[in-house]
């Protein structure tokens, strides 16, 4: 009863929150004061950021020197103030990966495993209130109406998680879908179930847009997300001509609830609980990499925190919902291929999503370690390793991927890695071959 009373403080104050101010100016004068004092709060708790942050005027933290996600997963002990260790995290994290149970947490704290998509394995941590606080602003983002309807939702996830099991109750139920299992399992429990609400990465809810009758299977008010991925046009018009029905965006990574799309389809910034600083990319200012300071996390605190996310910049800042909150003109992010691997019984390719290929990567190899996957026949891989020694582990899990989703093992040849030139995309899971 009393997460749930929780979850409903913190549903109704990011509701009133995304229209609560009228101008950037007081918005920006609200932030800089809970920056201010939560930089009091946290600092003495987190080793890593009390050194770095050492002699310096917080209330000048707008200039604080910016963190990365390599340095702090190393400094990982000292980074979170729950005094977890990254060894015992990181042994929760890969046996609820392995096992595909979810539930164990840690002391009380969900534990979870992401590479994002810089490649660097992500280990978080999210205590009982940092959960009831994302479920609460998750629901005000992204459900229409109001907590008295009765909602159902649909996700299809590499991975569950207890954050999903913090929001359950009678009028909102969440169903996980793991994306593990062949779809062909999935139509008929989707059809019984009749969401209310669908999200999954945007190359599965493209397959799901091919299934026959996908217009008739959401329930009002028939929400569609897409996560985990980087939306692109050709996916996005599969999917909304596949369900007849506008697709919206949730911009989530291990460094938390970052954005989300509003009624009017507009991508906003949740930026009641974030401060984003841009880092431009090029003269032209059209484009940037996200500088993070989240003035709610207090775990693993984020300050200061740059994202190798490349985001377009919005065209026009006004939005007909009435918020004044920043928009994102699009997340170009890093965009992965879906790769494709012959069924050890059938004919037709099974579609190998990129999240299962990275996550045999970072199951395999210690962060710091770059890769790059690049599909070059139906059943050929070539593997880029900074480090060839972990060829033979990257190989074993594989073949567990494999395994797990009854395909044909690809023959793998393994080079070194070399660093792409700083103009061009990174991306490290591809495929050269069309598809099939």
């Amino acid at each position: 009863m009393i997460d749930r009373l929780s979850i409903l403080c913190h549903y109704l104050a990011a509701r009133r929150n995304f229209t609560r101010w009228q101008s950037r100016e007081a918005l920006e004068a609200w932030q800089d004061a809970q920056v201010t004092d939560h930089l009091r709060r946290v600092l003495p708790k987190s080793r890593y950021y009390c050194d770095l942050f050492a002699g310096r005027d917080l209330k000048d933290w707008r200039h604080l020197p910016i963190s990365k996600k390599a340095p702090l997963m190393a400094a990982f002990d000292d980074w979170n103030t729950a005094g977890i260790t990254l060894v015992q995290a990181g042994e929760v994290a890969e046996a609820a990966e392995r096992t595909r149970d979810f539930a164990p947490t840690i002391q009380g704290f969900a534990v979870g495993m992401s590479s994002g998509t810089t490649g660097s394995r992500g280990v978080f941590l999210v205590s009982p209130q940092e959960r009831r606080r994302w479920a609460g602003t998750l629901l005000a983002r992204t459900l229409q109406g109001t907590l008295r309807k009765t909602h159902r939702a649909a996700l299809f996830l590499r991975a569950d998680s207890p954050l999903y099991q913090t929001v359950g109750s009678r009028r909102l139920s969440f169903s996980f879908f793991d994306l593990f299992a062949p779809f062909e399992e999935h139509w008929p429990r989707l059809r019984s179930l009749r969401p209310t609400l669908l999200a999954a990465p945007p190359s599965a809810l493209a397959r799901l847009a091919l299934e026959p009758g996908a217009n008739e299977l959401l329930a009002p008010p028939g929400i569609l997300l897409s996560v985990a991925d980087v939306l692109d046009d050709a996916d996005r018009a599969v999917i909304e001509e596949g369900f007849g029905r506008k697709v919206g965006q949730l911009y989530q990574a291990t460094e938390g609830f970052l954005a989300a799309t509003c009624p009017s389809g507009t991508l906003h910034w949740n930026e009641d609980a974030l401060v984003i600083q841009k880092e431009w990319i090029d003269p032209e200012r059209t484009r940037y990499h996200p500088v993070i300071t989240d003035f709610r996390r207090t775990t693993q605190p984020i300050l200061r925190f740059r994202l190798d996310d490349v985001i377009i910049e919005a065209e026009q800042s006004d939005c007909p919902c009435g918020s004044i909150f920043g928009t994102l003109g699009k997340i170009e992010g890093r965009q992965d291929d879906v790769f494709f691997l012959p069924p050890i019984n059938g004919k037709k390719p099974v579609m190998v999503f990129p999240d299962f290929v990275r996550r045999a990567l970072i199951l395999a190899l210690p962060t710091g370690i770059d890769y790059t996957v690049t599909q070059t026949g139906l059943d050929a891989w070539c593997i880029e390793l900074a480090d060839p020694t972990f060829s033979p582990v990257v190989t074993v899990e594989i073949e567990r991927l494999c395994h797990e989703l009854q395909v044909d093992m690809p023959s793998l040849t393994f080079t070194l890695w070399t660093a792409p030139h700083p103009g061009n995309k990174r991306r490290r899971i591809k495929r050269s071959i069309p598809t099939p």
